[in-house]
Order: C-alpha cells, then sequence, then structure tokens
C-alpha cells in the first residue's frame, strides 16, 4: 500500500475508519481479515516503563549509597513519549557526564529490568488503542499482537498488560506471538512470521509498526501486507518511511 504522508488529525481518523470499513466489507463478504500490531511504541507508550525503572535505582539504598549525587537527580528524571532507551532522559536530567560507573550500573539494571514480566504493568495504551482493537475484533478481524519480546522474560507480563488494559485477549480470533528466545533479530522474527501465513486466506492484512527496521523488511518481502507506521519513537537503525501512512493515536472522534 503506498499513500500520500499521512501526519494531520483529520487524516490519522480517516485512516482508520477506512481500515475499519474494509474489514467490515471482508467480513459481510464472508472473507478473512487480519490485523497485526506490534506492541512496544505501537501499541503502549512505554515511557512510563523507562521511568519507573529510572526511579526504581535511583531509591535503592546500594545505588545510593555508591552514587549519591546521581541518584539524587536521577529521582527527578522524567521521560518522554519520544524517547528511545534512557540516553534522552538522562541528557535533560543533566547526567550524560556523570561517573562511567553510575552509567554502567544503571545501563545494567535498565536492560534486566526493561525486558522483564514485572515492569510491563507501568505501560500504558496510546490514545484510543484499546478501543480500536476492539471495535477491529468486534468487526470480525483477527487480532495478532506480534512482539519482539521473548517468551521466557515477557510472556506473562504481556497477556497481564493486554488484559489490564482491555485488549481482546483470552478470545477466540486474538493471538500473542514472542519471540520464543530473546537472541532472535526482531525484524527476521516478524517477517518470517508473516512468511508462514497460508497464503490467499486472507483477503486483507494490516500491520501497524513503530520501528522502521522492521516496516522495510516486511515490506520488501510482503507487498500484500498494508503497513502503518506508527510515529512514537524508535531505535534510529533505519530512517522513518516517507511514503506510508502514519498515525500517532487510535482515535476516531
Amino acid at each position: 500500500m503506498t499513500r500520500s504522508l499521512q501526519t494531520s488529525n483529520q487524516n490519522q481518523k480517516t485512516l482508520l475508519r477506512e481500515i475499519l470499513t474494509k474489514i467490515t466489507q471482508i467480513i459481510q463478504n464472508r472473507g478473512r481479515a487480519l490485523v497485526v500490531f506490534d506492541l512496544d511504541s505501537t501499541l503502549f507508550d512505554v515511557s512510563p516503563r523507562l521511568q519507573k525503572i529510572l526511579h526504581d535505582f535511583a531509591h535503592n539504598p546500594d545505588n545510593q549509597s555508591r552514587f549519591p549525587e546521581s541518584c539524587e537527580i536521577l529521582k527527578e528524571a522524567e521521560t518522554l513519549r519520544s524517547d528511545w532507551g534512557i540516553k534522552n532522559a538522562l541528557v535533560r536530567a543533566g547526567l550524560d557526564n556523570h561517573h562511567p560507573d553510575f552509567h554502567l550500573a544503571l545501563k545494567t539494571f535498565w536492560l534486566e529490568s526493561f525486558f522483564s514480566n514485572h515492569y510491563l504493568q507501568y505501560d500504558k495504551p496510546y490514545e484510543g488503542a484499546a478501543e480500536y482493537v476492539n471495535q477491529l475484533h468486534q468487526a470480525g478481524a483477527e487480532i495478532v499482537y506480534l512482539t519482539g519480546r521473548d517468551i521466557p522474560r515477557m510472556n506473562q507480563g504481556t497477556l497481564d498488560v493486554l488484559k489490564k488494559w482491555n485488549f481482546p485477549i483470552h478470545v477466540p480470533r486474538a493471538e500473542v506471538v514472542l519471540k520464543p528466545e530473546k537472541g532472535l533479530d526482531d525484524a527476521q522474527f516478524k517477517t518470517d512470521w508473516f512468511a508462514a501465513l497460508p497464503e490467499g486466506v486472507y483477503q486483507g492484512i494490516w500491520f501497524f509498526e513503530n520501528e522502521p527496521v522492521n516496516v522495510n523488511l516486511v515490506r520488501d518481502t510482503h507487498e500484500h501486507v498494508e503497513i502503518v507506521f506508527f510515529e512514537s519513537t524508535h531505535a534510529g537503525k533505519a530512517e522513518p518511511p516517507t511514503e506510508l501512512p502514519r498515525i500517532m493515536h487510535y482515535l476516531l472522534d
């Protein structure tokens, strides 16, 4: 699917309504429609998770003993929706030039915590996300949450946070797909998943994703998949696609 760049609020709403209408028509014609959503920074804003991790590190007595000045500043650090990782939050707080041991300890804690079941509970859906996914599901679409999270570290937390925010979960036509192990490349994992879909079964397939690397590989190998770029944050390993439709929320009204 090739469209002009869509960033205005009205264009975003129009695009979301168009997808819902197309799915309704497919189901009415006894066809099948599939909508695939990434989770981190596509359905969920992970900045609350990041901020909680930073604050927990700052309030830990051992860390306070080792890095008293840095931890005191870190207690007030704030994360933004546009943050990828913790670097920007540290720069804004003035902590980017603090002791290397502090940064090493914090990075280690962040990696262990961010990719864990416990901290997923702090994620919050983007505006209208749960409502929109439910509308698609009620219209008859099959919903798949296709994520780079892995089963050993993040399966239960993923199921819990989807249920917490009332996304379609534990119901027919809704499936959660995580990587079987953490070492797999996200883009290749998602591309291989699309490749394994049976041919000719679906009359429409949509993929919502925020990471340009993932978008590019899926687009290059599966032209029949209609991709919607979610404009939030990304790793910076590739430029965001300018020729694909993009949204920043899931609000219809």
